[in-house]
């Protein structure tokens, strides 16, 4: 499973700017985990290496 680092955009009360982690298998599924959310404007980044291995631990979205 890959980590990846997203920051989104939500609409509920006014336009504010969400970020965090999300492990996934790639990045569609990333996305889809996210819309859940209710979050658009998805960008994400893939967080590899240490990084990666340590913030798999602690993600926002499993």
């Amino acid at each position: 499973m890959a980590v990846f680092e997203y920051v989104a955009s939500t609409k509920r009360q006014e336009e504010t700017v969400e970020s965090g982690t999300v492990i996934a298998r790639d990045a569609k599924e990333a996305v889809a985990k996210l819309k859940v959310y209710r979050l658009q404007d998805v960008r994400l980044r893939r967080v590899g290496g240490l990084s990666g291995f340590y913030r798999s631990f602690i993600a926002d979205i499993k």
